[in-house]
């Protein structure tokens, strides 16, 4: 309807033929404009509409170890009890990362003697701060009072990526300069409770809660 009144305007006015041309020009970018900007409207529309498959990364370990360089709980543990085959949780972390944890419990299939300590390698994904894992480990070992198994308080996560990357990933997002070292296992003690290990094309970050090892 506005676009019939505009046309009659236009052709009813006492203007040179040159300068309705140029009107009538106009009218139509001013047409084809706002079907322009409809379209546009519509599309939006229908991609706020549309599900995403975008799924947010699992960040329990950022939760948990939210200094990666003195890595250890105010109170409190993550374990795994082999007898019961449930990883047993008493510091204080939020719901969602007790839930990650706890998921995890059947992925795992663990036996130990007291002759042996082996490792609880959980095929798992997250990130932690900014870098992707592919595994989450705890060793385990036999109680000698008392008889049964579990896990010391130590934790480490495998990283498909160069030492490096993991160590500035930490640094720009924590602060903390955490050291690097051979995972050859040639290196002199540290004081630190959480250090990373550079093994080439692959790396891992460890936390262990008796400080220097």
């Amino acid at each position: 309807m506005l676009k019939f009144i505009a046309e009659t305007i236009v052709e009813n006015l006492p203007i040179p033929c040159n300068l309705r041309a140029g009107l009538g020009l106009f009218q139509m970018f001013s047409f084809l404009f706002s079907l322009q900007g409809l379209s546009v409207a519509v599309l939006c529309s229908t991609a706020v509409l549309l599900p995403t498959s975008r799924i947010a990364a699992d960040k329990w370990a950022e939760k948990v170890f939210q200094d990666p360089l003195e890595c250890a709980f105010a109170e409190g543990a993550i374990s795994y009890y082999v007898d019961d085959q449930a990883i047993n949780i008493t510091v204080a972390i939020p719901d969602e990362a007790k839930a990650s944890l706890k998921a995890m419990e059947r992925k795992i299939t663990a036996t130990c003697t007291s002759n042996d300590m082996p490792l609880i390698n959980v095929a798992t994904s997250g990130e932690f701060f900014g870098s992707r894992y592919t595994q989450f480990s705890m060793p385990i070992y036999a109680l000698y009072a008392g008889g049964g198994c579990m896990s010391p308080f130590y934790y480490y996560f495998s990283f498909p990526e160069k030492a490096k990357t993991l160590h500035d990933n930490i640094l720009q997002r924590t602060g903390r300069d955490l050291k690097v070292l051979s995972g050859s296992g040639q290196n002199e003690p540290i004081d630190d409770r959480g250090w990373i290990s550079d093994y080439g094309d692959h790396s891992t970050y460890s936390c262990s809660m008796e400080e220097g090892f």
